[in-house]
């Protein structure tokens, strides 16, 4: 029976007045993405990872503008919606 391997999307959602680009970090399942947001003029990465209960938490608060904190629950169900292939 052949393997076939199926890529995890990248993704662009806005939430909270701000577009978050989702760079999934693997190609079988959903488990980890980089997540970046332009705050302030600048670009910040920081990453998004599912825990135990599947639901996808920030995993380095210290990296993402804290103002977008709040928007974790969103975050969360748009990786659910739109990272799968």
């Amino acid at each position: 029976m052949p393997l076939y391997l199926y890529r995890m999307k990248n993704f662009t959602v806005e939430a909270d007045s701000a577009t978050f680009e989702f760079n999934t970090m693997n190609i079988q399942r959903l488990q980890l993405f980089q997540v970046y947001v332009t705050h302030n003029g600048e670009k910040k990465r920081f990453h998004m990872q599912v825990n135990d209960q599947g639901d996808f938490k920030i995993t380095d608060p210290q990296s993402c503008p804290e103002e977008y904190h709040r928007t974790e629950e969103q975050l969360n169900k748009a990786i659910q919606i739109y990272g799968k292939p």
